[in-house]
């Protein structure tokens, strides 16, 4: 039983040395940005990612979801859709985003605190999950809104 604890409460140690081991420091200069370093340690900043990007995402019961995202560098964001041939089908939005590893934008509503993420590809944003895993199906090009 002695020995079962030992063995526990070493992992516990070296667990806990793995994660503090793993901080960066930042300097002041470094600290004005926002920066995601991803898996493949590319790094992506919010002024790379800056600008407005549109495209017309599908829709259950119309033609398509007119949508306009413009990302500001300021960490916010303003969010236009239209649902097409719908009456009062305009809905507009501001809020605040966070840069999530794996090139993920997670955009923050401020009424609702829902969430809605986008995975960042070049030039384009497509609508994803938390994880940036992108729609496969037949209308995955659909979920595209390019860099205007």
């Amino acid at each position: 039983m002695k020995a079962m604890k030992l063995i526990l409460a070493g992992a516990v140690v070296f667990a806990m040395a793995s994660c503090t081991g793993s901080q960066k420091k930042t300097d002041a200069s470094q600290q004005d940005s926002v920066v995601v370093v991803t898996d493949a340690q590319t790094v992506v900043k919010v002024a790379d990612i800056a600008g407005t990007y549109e495209g017309t995402l599908p829709c259950a019961d119309c033609p398509g979801i007119k949508t306009t995202l413009k990302i500001n560098d300021d960490t916010t964001y303003d969010l236009r859709s239209e649902y097409l041939e719908k009456k009062n089908g305009v809905f507009e939005e501001s809020g605040t985003f966070n840069l999530l590893e794996g090139n993920v934008i997670e955009l923050v509503t401020p009424s609702s605190g829902d969430k809605t993420y986008y995975k960042v590809l070049e030039n384009a944003v497509a609508l994803s999950d938390k994880e940036g895993t992108l729609n496969d199906g037949e209308l995955a090009e659909h979920y595209i809104l390019k860099k205007q």
